[in-house]
């Protein structure tokens, strides 16, 4: 589907570009964040609360004569998770339980997103017009960090753990012999990470080169995290963090472009050439 859609905008901007304008400028808003765990079992032992987090960046428009445009965008994204057993949690230690011990993790995540957007725009010779777009998410995990509080720690004098999520290419071996405090070693991240976006907004253009766009988008994540073989955080003794969900967002965004207008340029370019011939 993802292929087909990228077919169908080349072959949109390629039909239209006599008639191209282009935008740009920055962009910025918050997205509420639900993880969707694979393992029933974490969702049986653990309550995780949806949050909110922000991102910034730039975004990009192309428009034509007709009702259909292309959107995009590169921005920085804040993902953040939580996860807090509930009382009810018993599993044996033998089964790679937690033994009934209380545990609280704390997760923010650090991505560089861009989707590529079709969009179709309603009443378009109007200051104020309404629109509809879908398309592919792709988003590029940059690290994280974390806090993790559990019984087992308390125990030995520890309220709490902070750590860096640390990216490393480890086989079983090295991976049980490392120590590195502080850490959290992930050695099977799905660091390009694919989602699908759909909403709906607003675009309110005060002046012919400027404009302005509300909208919403809610965003279907398609990759685990990371998958959890291969992943150790020393300091977490009995504890491993799971990390095989996927994230989904309901996404609220602000931006201000200013644009270019491709038909001008050439007006000009040949405005230029004959005054020259005239000369």
């Amino acid at each position: 589907m993802r292929y087909r859609l990228v077919v169908l905008v080349c072959v949109m901007m390629w039909s239209t570009s006599s008639y191209a304008q282009f935008w740009f400028g920055p962009k910025f808003g918050g997205q509420l964040i639900t993880p969707q765990y694979e393992h029933k079992a974490h969702a049986d032992s653990f309550n995780t609360s949806s949050k909110i987090n922000w991102h910034a960046g730039v975004a990009f428009d192309y428009s034509t004569k007709s009702n259909f445009e292309v959107h995009t965008e590169l921005v920085y994204m804040r993902v953040n998770n939580r996860s807090v057993s509930t009382s009810k949690y018993e599993t044996p230690i033998d089964d790679g339980g937690l033994g009934g011990q209380v545990v609280d993790s704390k997760t923010v995540n650090h991505y560089l997103s861009a989707p590529l957007m079709a969009r179709l725009v309603f009443l378009k010779d109007r200051n104020i017009q309404l629109m509809a777009q879908m398309g592919p998410r792709l988003s590029y995990w940059l690290g994280g960090t974390g806090t993790l509080s559990t019984d087992e720690l308390e125990s030995f004098g520890e309220d709490q753990i902070d750590y860096q999520v640390k990216f490393m290419d480890l086989t079983e071996e090295e991976l049980e012999e490392i120590n590195e405090p502080g850490t959290f070693i992930i050695s099977k991240p799905n660091r390009l990470q694919y989602a699908l976006d759909f909403g709906f907004g607003m675009i309110i253009e005060p002046s012919p080169m400027s404009r302005i766009i509300l909208d919403v988008k809610y965003s279907f994540g398609h990759s685990f995290l990371a998958f959890n073989e291969g992943n150790k955080m020393s300091d977490a003794l009995l504890y491993q963090e799971d990390t095989e969900y996927r994230t989904n967002m309901l996404v609220l965004s602000a931006a201000y472009m200013f644009g270019y207008d491709s038909r001008l340029s050439k007006k000009g370019k040949s405005t230029s050439k004959v005054k020259t011939k005239r000369k």
